[in-house]
């Protein structure tokens, strides 16, 4: 596997010089700020993992919708959510050439939940526009009301995009502190992030300011993870586990769906081949699953994986490093359990769903 990678400790120097005059001792962090630490995934501040989905899929109108999570227990119907999700996204954001913000600016983004503000307090989102390769960060609020995009910050135009091909990434993710690590630096408190650009698989470091990313700076991988081609069509979602993220991998059209460790991650930073752990070998093609998220459901240290099918029905995994486990389905639409064995329960709230054309 060829490796077109650039030095790690070239970058590293001047990331790591940015961090160590701002670490988590001297950051100075705005005062409306959480000092408390939420953690991966909890928008509403009860401590467990929520799920965020981009509208317009999943049979949800336009916007940006939070399910609660609650305890993801084996056997337990809902599989770790409840109720009816919130849109937290009923502001809107402006869209690329619009001019007013509406919950339609959302269509067709990407959404990454992290510590993107000071790499501590709420969650807050990265929202990233594939088709245009422009990012923005919204401050997170605690307590899962709704985000307004005035407070936030834009990701610099781009950050985003290849410096050879000028082509712009197709998918993104959390990578914690994966670069620092590698680097053996001083702790990063913003997160990296993992892109899939240029058919291969890279790691974008981040300087210690919020939407402060650099642009893709180590390759990872130019082979998918069958070992057989490139990474275009490929989309990637972690969950971090000590602040190092563990990814999933899926192909979109073939359904493939494969695992990286946060060792295996790591050693691919570093140089040193890695092979991922095959999953399942179909089922999660973005037909059958257009939204999919890994998250640590039951706080065993280890990531899980979130579906949302076209119905609206949000699938809970547990994983276990190498098989998938079924937890449950909610309906994010009409707030109906349903547990592995196929028993339901209904617990209706509101009804987010798209609203019907008009007849002509």
């Amino acid at each position: 596997m060829s490796q077109r990678r650039l030095s790690l400790h070239a970058r590293a120097a001047t990331v790591v010089a940015t961090v160590a005059a701002a670490t988590l001792g001297t950051l100075v962090v705005p005062a409306e700020a959480e000092t408390v630490t939420a953690i991966e995934n909890d928008f509403n501040g009860d401590g467990e993992a929520d799920l965020v989905v981009v509208g317009n899929q999943g049979s949800l109108a336009p916007g940006l919708w939070l399910a609660a999570g609650t305890a993801g227990t084996a056997g337990t119907a809902g599989g770790g959510l409840a109720g009816t999700p919130s849109n937290i996204g009923a502001a809107g954001v402006t869209a690329v050439g619009g001019s007013n913000p509406s919950p339609e600016g959302y269509n067709g983004l990407q959404v990454v939940v992290g510590h993107f503000r000071t790499g501590s307090g709420p969650n807050d989102v990265l929202l990233y526009n594939p088709a245009y390769g422009l990012g923005k960060v919204l401050y997170g609020t605690g307590d899962g009301s709704p985000l307004n995009e005035l407070v936030g910050k834009s990701v610099p135009s781009g950050t985003f995009t290849s410096r050879t091909t000028h082509a712009n990434a197709t998918s993104i993710a959390n990578a914690g502190r994966l670069y620092t690590t590698a680097a053996q630096g001083e702790p990063n408190p913003f997160p990296a992030l993992l892109s899939v650009l240029d058919g291969g698989l890279w790691l974008q470091p981040t300087s210690a300011q919020s939407g402060g990313f650099f642009q893709a700076e180590v390759l990872l991988a130019d082979t998918n993870p069958t070992g057989t081609g490139n990474w275009n069509g490929w989309s990637i979602t972690t969950a971090l586990v000590d602040n190092m993220p563990a990814l999933f991998a899926r192909s979109e059209a073939g359904g493939q769906l494969y695992y990286y460790s946060p060792a295996a991650l790591l050693d691919l930073t570093l140089g040193t081949p890695a092979a991922p752990v095959l999953v399942t070998a179909q089922g999660w093609d973005a037909a059958a699953k257009p939204v999919v998220q890994a998250a640590d459901v039951d706080h065993d240290g280890i990531a899980d994986l979130r579906a949302v099918d076209p119905s609206g029905n949000a699938a809970t995994y547990r994983f276990d490093g190498t098989t998938l486990t079924a937890l449950g389905s909610h309906n994010l639409l009409t707030g109906v359990d349903t547990a592995p064995g196929g028993g339901t329960t209904t617990a209706p709230k509101q009804h987010p769903h798209k609203p019907k054309p008009h007849g002509h």
